[in-house]
């Protein structure tokens, strides 16, 4: 039997007080593993200033609309959900409620299965089949097949099933892009805040599989041999294998590798080692605040 492993691929939170407490949040639980925030200097989705950490995690400020209710947004993406452990979300959860009671509530969670027993495929076919239990309707299944386009160990052909409405409080992903079956919930507003609070509450992470489980079957359930399998599983935890900043760097290489060094072989080859290191200069020049997050205060300058 494949172990099926787990953990949290998404959450946004708000927290209804000053703009100050959110940095106060920030440097307490976040900055030690994301580094220092950088100011993008424009705003978005009602707010008039974003933040952001590494690995796209943001923190939205200063609400457009003045209605004199002091407010702020988290949004903690899928890739840098997976750099924290089960203890750094308890932590989060007893600081938020125990600082503003009355004032936070999650917005958005999305629960991530990884090394499922069974294919996107046959989530389709067992609908199509009409061998689900849902209170999602039938029609809100949706294929996207990319017959050509990589899976990330190299395979060709991806295949994406989406079930449930994208405008309702949960709707599931089922996809092979990793060379693995992923199966996402994903969760928002109430049902957000009432997932993440019972998991967050959990006194042992070993908890967290069956009231995942039982989440998923509340909304989906199949009749098929797979499936029983998959809910039969006891899942094991994501382990956290290196940091932000390694991953941040190693993106840039592989953009490096697939899009420039064929270009700059070039340049090394026929140009002097003068222009080079000049090159160099005005990019280090040029590239402003944006990559701060990657470099040492030494060598920001």
């Amino acid at each position: 039997m494949i172990e099926t492993i787990f953990g949290v691929h998404w959450l946004s939170f708000t927290v209804h007080a000053p703009r100050e407490e959110a940095f106060t949040i920030y440097d307490g639980l976040f900055k030690k593993t994301f580094g220092e925030l950088e100011d993008l200097g424009n705003g978005g989705r009602g707010f008039k200033e974003i933040y952001h950490g590494l690995l796209e995690f943001k923190i939205y400020l200063t609400p457009a609309k003045d209605t004199g209710d002091e407010y702020f947004h988290f949004d903690i993406p899928g890739q840098a959900c997976e750099f924290m452990s089960w203890k750094y979300f308890q932590r989060l959860e007893s600081l938020i409620s125990s600082s503003y009671p009355n004032g936070h509530k999650y917005t958005r969670i999305d629960i991530a299965f990884d090394n499922c027993p069974f294919s996107p495929q046959k989530v389709e076919d067992a609908i199509i089949e009409n061998k689900v239990r849902s209170l999602a309707k039938r029609e809100s299944l949706e294929i996207h097949k990319s017959p050509f386009a990589s899976k990330d160990n190299g395979e060709e052909g991806t295949y994406t099933v989406y079930f449930g409405s994208r405008s309702s409080e949960r709707m599931i992903r089922v996809y092979d892009k990793r060379g693995f079956t992923r199966l996402e919930l994903e969760l928002k507003d109430e049902r957000a805040n009432l997932v993440a609070m019972e998991l967050f509450k959990a006194d042992d992470i070993s908890k967290w599989y069956e009231i995942m489980i039982g989440h998923l079957r509340d909304f989906v359930d199949f009749d098929t041999e797979w499936w029983s399998e998959f809910i039969g599983n006891m899942g094991r935890a994501w382990a956290i294998l290196s940091s932000p900043k390694e991953i941040e760097i190693e993106r840039i290489l592989n953009w490096l590798d697939h899009q420039v060094m064929p270009a700059l072989s070039v340049v090394v080859d026929t140009q002097p080692e003068a222009l080079l290191k000049a090159l160099l200069e005005r990019g280090r020049e040029r590239r402003g605040s944006k990559y701060n997050l990657l470099l040492d205060n030494k060598d920001k300058s």
